[in-house]
This record gives structure tokens, sequence and C-alpha cells, in this order.
């Protein structure tokens, strides 16, 4: 991911006139916006960005206006974190949307605080707020909170979100250490949704321009989720990985959506299907400084057995030559071979899995010669056994009879549900 770094050094004083230059960075902004009603302007978002590690800063502070009202009123910001002593109250935060407290924010497990300490008559966002602290090396750390709710005075246009974030290392917490001033953000712009497919087993997601002047260029990427719902790109311990997979370069139009539905997906698990995705939208053009996530969510369906590749039905005199080729297999014990002749299915054979452990990954091709001289239409289907006993079916595949001349077409072939 492309960093963005906000920084400002900052003179904390230590007693009269001691004086120790400190730097705040902040980067890897990115946004998830996992609901938004444009009738009401009410809009729910989860909020994330990479910082230095430091061991010394015990509170944190995350002020939020919308872009048309940053830093109003713009008087009370003269020299603004310039000194200990010079932070925000009430009265500087009278038209922010927001101010988030970071209790404990050097140690493994930070939390919300209910309590603004710089100013406590200002009442701080802490309703329904999670925060959870990812370790990427032993000088980066990102940060995650969840469930930041906002109404919105205008549900119309972009809505641009500018921001500042200081640290404190006094017990107070009133002391500025460091600060980082005018990180920016979309909340709706680009707008990326997408969901699983059960069957086929894929993925479906939309990215939307909502901008109805400027065309913008993306890159988007997939990751699979570990587990806990949490988006951590990158390898190391409690992330995501790196991605499964990469487009780039993708221009969208004014007012216009780009979509890949059905886009074949292995899935979250080895050899599984399960597991939800984090999907990762990266704008190039114009280079907004941030990255829009959003996960798509698996909707709980079961894994996929046993992914047939192909299964072919060819009468060679007076034997049925069947073929059929698997790409995945899971915890499968065979297959039995079901015809279907006058309307009643009937068990031929039962061919066992090539895999010893019943789970592969590879290609696997499997044959069997049914000797079949009926004189009219036969029907084949494959059943698959797990070895727990469940059951499904591949598609149905018809064969003349005997001496039959032509060809014949069944309908409907394949069917859905082995009848």
């Amino acid at each position: 991911m492309k960093k963005y770094l906000f920084s400002l050094f900052i003179f904390l004083f230590i007693g009269i006139s001691a004086n120790v230059n400190s730097q705040c960075t902040i980067s890897d902004l990115g946004v998830n916006v996992t609901s938004y009603n444009p009738t009401t302007c009410q809009v729910t978002f989860d909020f994330t960005w990479v910082q230095e590690v430091n061991g010394g800063n015990k509170y944190a502070y995350l002020h939020l206006w919308l872009g048309s009202d940053y830093h109003t009123p713009a008087m009370n910001w003269t020299d603004m974190y310039n000194h200990t002593s010079d932070y925000p109250v009430a009265a500087d935060l009278v038209n922010a949307l927001a101010t988030i407290v970071i209790e404990k924010n050097s140690s493994a497990t930070p939390y919300i605080g209910t309590v603004y300490h710089p100013d406590d008559t200002y009442i701080p966002l802490s309703s329904s707020l999670t925060i959870v602290k990812t370790p990427i090396s032993a000088t980066a750390e990102q940060m995650t909170v969840k469930g930041l709710l906002f109404t919105l005075p205008t549900c119309k246009g972009i809505i641009s979100i500018v921001g500042d974030v200081w640290a404190s290392q006094a017990e107070n917490g009133k002391n500025v250490h460091c600060a980082s001033e005018g990180f920016s953000f979309n909340l709706n712009n680009p707008r990326a949704v997408g969901f699983k497919v059960c069957n086929p087993r894929s993925v479906t997601f939309g990215i939307t321009n909502n901008d109805p002047v400027t065309t913008i260029t993306v890159n988007w990427k997939l990751y699979k989720d570990d587990g806990d719902r949490i988006f951590e790109p990158g390898t190391g311990t409690s992330r995501d990985g790196d991605p499964v997979d990469i487009m780039n370069n993708i221009d969208i139009l004014p007012g216009a959506s780009y979509s890949q539905f059905q886009f074949p997906f292995t899935g979250n698990d080895v050899p599984g299907e399960s597991g939800n995705l984090w999907l990762e939208v990266i704008t190039v053009v114009p280079d907004y400084g941030f990255v829009t996530f959003a996960e798509l969510e698996d909707p709980g369906c079961a894994p996929l057995p046993v992914k047939f590749i192909s299964f072919t039905a060819e009468r060679k005199k007076a034997d049925v030559i069947l073929n059929w080729e698997t790409a995945m297999e899971i915890n499968n014990e065979g297959f039995a071979i079901d015809r279907n002749n006058n309307g009643t299915w009937n068990q031929m054979a039962f061919i066992p899995s090539q895999s010893a452990s019943g789970n592969s990954d590879e290609n696997l091709s499997y044959t069997y010669a049914d000797y079949n001289p009926a004189k009219g239409i036969s029907q084949y289907r494959i059943r698959q056994i797990d070895r727990d006993k469940k059951e499904s079916y591949s598609a149905i595949r018809s064969v003349r009879g005997l001496d039959q001349p032509g060809s014949i077409t069944i309908y409907p072939n394949p069917s859905g549900n082995g009848q």
C-alpha cells in the first residue's frame, strides 16, 4: 500500500527552558463505509491508519471535521500544538464532527476513552466504538477504529473529512507531545461494495466513482481475511497476508461504476471455500492519499466437496464411456455411477477418490466403462459421496440407445437436483 505521510515537528517543553524535538507521523489511511443512508445522511464507517511505535504515548486524540469546517473558528488555532499547553478545547472543537480519545495508546490493548482530558466539558465520541492495534514491525503499528457513526449536514456531493491526531505522554493527558495535522479522506468516493457467492463459488463487487466531473483511475486488490474481520493487509503475525488477486489502472468515468461479477475465487481456507475477503481500492489518479476498503462477506454456505471441470458420456457399441475430471476434492470418499433407464436411477459402480486422504487441489481424471446394451435413451450422473456420507450430484448426461441412429437432446440437461 502506498504510504501518505503527514508529519509536524513539535517542541515539547520540559520545565521552563528544556526543548525536545519530536516527530509524530501517521500513514496508510483507510476507510470502510459499512452503511450509508442517502435520505437521513447517516453514515457508519471504520477508519484505519499506521503510526510509529512510541512506548511513551499514554493518550492519543483524533479530531475530525467536514472539509469545509476544518479548524473553524480559525482564530482559535493560532500556534495550536506548538507548545505543551496548546491543545484544542471545547471552543476550538465547536464545529468538529467528532473527537475520539484513545486510552493507553502505547499498550497492546488500547481502548476508547469517554473523557476528553484536556477539557472535560467537551464530550468525545465513544458509543459503540472499538479499537484494535495490529503490530506491523518494531517501529510501526496499525490502528483500526470500528463503528464511527455520523449524521452529516448534507447528503450531496463528495463527503470529504479532514482531521488531526496528537498524542500526550503526560499522566493527565494534556501535554502535547506530537501532532499530525490535515490528513483527509472521502466517505463516499470511491464507493466499494461486494459479497461472496455460493453457487458458483465466486465474488461480486463494484467500485463507483461519485465524482460528477472527474474520471478516476484505481487499482484494486483482494485479500483473504485471517478470521478477525479487521482489514490488515501484509504479512506477519495477525495479518491478512499478500493480495490473492490484483488489477491495476482501471479508469472509471464520472458517475459510473466498474464491476466484477462472478470473479472466480477458490476461497479463504485451503482447500475450502469459506471465509470473508477484503477489497482494497487505491485511487491513483487523482492521488487521494487514502484507500477505500470493503469486506466481502461469506454467506455461510458449506464448502464445495468436489469441483468438477468436465463430465462426458459417450456410447461405444455396447459400452458407455464416462469421463470426468476434478480440480478440487475435499473429504471425498469417491463417486457412485448412477444410470437412469425408464425413470429409475440405479447405482452401477463406485469409483474411490484417487487421493488417499480424500483431499486434493490438483486436477484428477477418472474414467469408467459401463456395459449398457439398452435400446432406449440412458441418463448418467456422478453422485459424489463425502466421508461423512453427504452427497452431491454432477450434471446429467444422456446417451442414445444401442444401434439407435441420430442424436437426441434431453431437456432439461443438466438438472440442478439430479432428477
